[in-house]
């Protein structure tokens, strides 16, 4: 074998290593287009069940409320979501190995903490006898800030900007939904929000494919 050959065959390997290195990373770093769809589906019918209901009970002086079955609609979805999340990162935190699989255990984690407690304190405001009003916009306002955060953190461990972004993009809809008072804080929510995310789930599937075709 002449010395051309085999730097010709060093390069072949190397090439197919890289190759899949970077198979194996895609297959162990979260999915991108499951996380964006779970929470993007879950706001985007949730909020807008909200909005539908308050608007119908609105007056020109009073806001009105969402439904109970609105609430147990937009909750239970916002269950689903925290569950599929929790139980997705941690799935792929176990083909990691070191400090990189207790990274993706205690990003893991993080999620179910910061929503217990966050269920916590909004009851605990709610035992206050807080108005209505004010109510709607802590218990809205309060897990999309979480979400927000725990999204730009996932960024920065994996590295990955469109999360990153993505988590910094629904932390501004929380607080410009907040600003614009209820019942259109919903609106804004289902649309910016859900929808942002809904779009970036479409968004992640068409990059990914094209990098999958690219590679081949």
């Amino acid at each position: 074998m002449t010395d051309s050959q085999s730097s010709e065959l060093d390069l072949e390997t190397a090439r197919r290593i890289l190759g899949e290195a970077s198979s194996i990373g895609v297959r162990l770093a979260p999915d991108s287009r499951l996380l964006y769809g779970v929470w993007g589906l879950a706001w985007l019918i949730g909020y807008l069940a909200l909005w539908t209901t308050a608007t119908a009970t609105t007056t020109a002086t009073t806001p009105g409320l969402p439904t109970p079955w609105a609430f147990a609609l937009f909750y239970g979805l916002l269950a689903v979501a925290v569950v599929v999340t929790i139980v997705h990162v941690l799935r792929r935190s176990r083909g990691l190995r070191g400090d990189s699989a207790t990274s993706g255990a205690m990003y893991g984690w993080a999620w179910a903490v910061s929503f217990t407690v966050v269920g916590v304190v909004i009851g605990a405001i709610g035992a206050t006898d807080a108005a209505p009003s004010t109510m709607g916009l802590i218990s809205n306002a309060l897990p999309c800030i979480v979400v927000g955060v725990l999204y730009m953190a996932g960024g920065a461990m994996y590295r990955d900007w469109p999360w990153f972004v993505l988590g910094a993009w629904i932390a501004v809809v929380a607080g410009v939904a907040s600003a614009v008072g209820m019942p259109r804080t919903y609106l804004v929510m289902a649309i910016a929000g859900g929808g942002g995310m809904v779009v970036g789930a479409v968004a992640a599937h068409v990059v990914g494919r094209h990098r999958r075709r690219a590679g081949r």
